[in-house]
């Protein structure tokens, strides 16, 4: 019996499928096949394309390392704490090659390892006991910056201070490209540029308010009033 087959169009390439008639039953499923020898990855990355350009800048992170890149292209490559220390050789001008996931509509890449034979995964980064100095910077939003999901997590100022903010900070109306931002927090002066992790941000340094994924704390009883000395929701005992 002759087979017939239908064309059927995925991803924007022709393909040829086999018809129901002919299709054959599937079989049992199996797990995917183990990372390449050598690789240091816990999941299988072999489904996942490999992304990549021209290194124009990386982004530093909160432990020294780099957590990021914008490549000549203009796209973002956003990465896990230290995958890029797999690399010793990404800097600006190099090319840097991905296992990871692409969205067009914001240009953004999300990698998930370094391609090579084998692929490389992110190693643990030992966590600065010490915290953050203050810092703050002032400059013109020369572009947005998101996580790993796609959400607005921060901007790179023109003359390439990283700023990065919590989700309340997202939502305020001074993360704009083209506008002038102030941001006050804490951070670092490290090898691939300055890092602010602001905790208040504005058009200037006088109009700046706070901004914090944490619950207001509500305001108590005054000194001196009939609650002050009285916790909420607590039981009083016999005099």
């Amino acid at each position: 019996m002759r087979r017939f087959l239908r064309l059927a169009v995925l991803g924007g390439a022709v393909v040829a499928a086999p018809t129901l008639a002919s299709a054959k039953p599937s079989t049992t499923a199996k797990p995917a096949a183990a990372a390449s020898v050598g690789s240091n990855c816990v999941f299988d990355i072999a489904s996942l394309p490999t992304l990549g350009g021209t290194i124009e800048r990386l982004l530093p992170g909160s432990q020294g390392d780099a957590i990021g890149a914008i490549l000549q292209d203009g796209s973002e490559v956003v990465m896990p704490p230290g995958l890029a220390a797999q690399d010793h050789d990404l800097r600006a001008g190099a090319r840097l090659s991905v296992k990871g996931l692409w969205s067009a509509p914001l240009r953004l890449v999300r990698a998930f390892a370094l391609s090579g034979t084998p692929s490389l995964c992110a190693s643990p980064m030992p966590e600065m006991v010490t915290a953050a100095p203050p810092a703050s910077a002032e400059g013109t939003v020369a572009r947005l910056l998101h996580d790993g999901d796609g959400a607005v997590n921060g901007a790179l100022l023109q003359d390439g201070t990283v700023i990065r903010v919590p989700a309340a900070g997202a939502r305020t109306p001074y993360l704009k490209i083209g506008a002038v931002l102030y941001a006050d927090g804490t951070g670092y002066n490290t090898a691939y540029g300055k890092l602010v992790m602001a905790s208040s941000l504005g058009p200037n340094r006088s109009q700046a308010i706070r901004i914090s994924d944490e619950p207001p704390v509500p305001r108590g009883a005054p000194p001196g009033s009939a609650g002050y000395d009285h916790i909420s929701g607590s039981v009083s005992g016999p005099e």
